[in-house]
């Protein structure tokens, strides 16, 4: 898994490259960790390079979006493949997060917002 970091104003892109799989799912905690510590909760991930997410990575997205929200932020997805769409309903958690079809929209939200 390879994880670009952007940080655009007060937003931070990530953009995943790779399987969000056992390997992934630690190379996503790690960047996430670094992020949230830096104190930037204001975060789009951009799915489009991943061609799998695991169970794992599942619970580890829900565990960050916690964390993030709890310091009044949010992450919001972008670019969700039909498989990640699948899964995400099927375990429950697609109403956790907010998707967009590209990252300028996403970022556009958070903008607004401020």
């Amino acid at each position: 898994m390879h994880i670009e970091r952007k940080d655009m104003g007060a937003v931070t892109v990530l953009r995943l490259d790779g399987d969000l799989d056992e390997r992934g799912v630690d190379a996503l905690r790690t960047e996430m960790y670094n992020v949230i510590n830096a104190g930037r909760c204001k975060i789009v991930m951009n799915l489009a390079g991943v061609r799998f997410i695991s169970y794992m990575g599942v619970g580890v997205l829900v565990e960050r979006l916690r964390k993030v929200r709890a310091m009044s932020g949010d992450v919001k997805l972008v670019s969700l493949n039909l498989y990640a769409e699948r899964l995400f309903r099927m375990v429950g958690v697609s109403s956790l997060f907010e998707t967009y079809d590209s990252e300028s929209q996403a970022i556009g939200v958070y903008q607004e917002a401020a």
